[in-house]
């Protein structure tokens, strides 16, 4: 029997994994590839998610990139990201995944139609409507900031306002705009509500990802968006400019750039994506070594004892120096806590953790194996 069959992730038994719950990865790959500190010869596991920052980690040139995950409608969302950058050029790639606008994607899905898997070809000719209005579009937590965006903000401030949001100004007159303009009670009430535990868990995220969450989940999103609009440069986020306009315009992530393209592309064979978990994944005996985590933001789903057996196995697994990173959204989570063989790199952490543009997380975890 498959190892894939017996060994189960914690979250796989009261969470949903039959649509694509993310489309694209709200997760900052800047942060994340500086964290990494990725080298020529590392070869890195990273939870696909949607697949843009496994294929931004190609930019540096790594090893490997094995990218799994549990899901596989994120699995199909990440094989078919992957064929645009291999087989298109950066026009018609961005125009295909949906970062440009275009009225032809179906013709240009016709040029690599037949060069994806069996699985992914098949699913997204079940759902041609996801590839014609743009594959980053089309995943349930896109659609909740569509909500957020056509119903809640026009009842707090005007277009002219929320135009200004995005607009270059210095620190200083970032926060006089958040306080004169922005934080209405509007603001605060109507924010409260739509990113409460309740309306999240049924909207936009599994409500049974907040299983181990013990915090007020609207405070602390509104708090972490407030530093996002008065500390960090708001005409320099695109994470925050999705979230206003509901598509990108100059300022794109890193998987996005025209000048990370081509370095990507020339990398593309270098990505692996398996339908797996963690769990199974570090039980393999056919990869040498993985001296590179990514683990986005799995721990927020499980114990402390499920992080812990995870980590056991990393432990035994890796080489002295491997790197660990992951984000903690609302469930606070590190296992150097718990590991004498674990160093968490707090100051190096932290200094990322205050240019993180995708800025609803808690915190930013880096730990290396001594």
């Amino acid at each position: 029997m498959d190892t894939k069959d017996i060994i189960k992730s914690e979250v796989e038994d009261y969470a949903k994994f039959n649509i694509i719950r993310y489309a694209q990865v709200w997760e900052d790959a800047d942060i994340l590839i500086e964290g990494l500190d990725i080298k020529e010869e590392d070869n890195i596991l990273s939870i696909a998610s949607a697949g843009e920052n496994a294929i931004s980690m190609l930019i540096k040139n790594p090893n490997k990139v094995y990218a799994i995950d549990l899901n596989d409608n994120q699995i199909a969302c990440t094989r078919f990201k992957i064929a645009c950058y291999k087989y298109l050029d950066y026009e018609n790639a961005m125009k295909l995944i949906g970062v440009f606008d275009t009225n032809n994607r179906l013709e240009i899905y016709k040029k690599i139609e037949e060069k994806l898997s069996e699985e992914t070809r098949e699913y997204l000719n079940n759902n041609l409507e996801i590839v014609e209005n743009g594959i980053i579009h089309s995943g349930k937590f896109e659609n909740y900031f569509k909500i957020f965006r056509k119903n809640v903000l026009p009842l707090i401030h005007t277009k002219k306002i929320r135009d200004e949001l995005l607009n270059k100004k210095t620190k200083k007159e970032r926060y006089v705009f958040f306080e004169d303009k922005w934080n209405n009670l509007r603001w605060k009430m109507l924010f409260k509500i739509f990113f409460s535990k309740a309306v999240m868990g049924r909207l936009g995220r599994d409500k049974a990802f907040f299983r181990y969450v013990n915090v007020d989940v609207s405070k602390n999103i509104l708090e972490r968006t407030k530093y996002a609009i008065t500390e960090l440069d708001t005409s320099e986020n695109p994470y925050l400019y999705y979230i206003m306009n509901g598509k990108y315009k100059d300022v794109l992530p890193a998987a996005y750039r025209k000048e990370n393209f081509e370095k990507i592309k020339q990398n593309i064979d270098k990505i692996t994506v398996l339908s797996e978990t963690v769990e199974t994944f570090i039980k393999r005996d056919d990869i040498d070594y993985i001296n590179k985590y990514n683990l986005s933001d799995i721990f927020e789903y499980m114990s402390d004892d499920e992080m812990c057996n995870i980590f056991k196995k990393i432990l035994n697994k890796s080489p002295i120096g491997t790197k660990v990173v992951y984000w903690n959204m609302l469930s606070p989570k590190r296992a150097s806590k718990y590991f004498e063989k674990l160093l968490y790199k707090e100051e190096e952490a932290k200094k990322l953790f205050k240019e993180d543009k995708a800025f609803f997380y808690s915190d930013f975890i880096i730990e290396e194996i001594k």
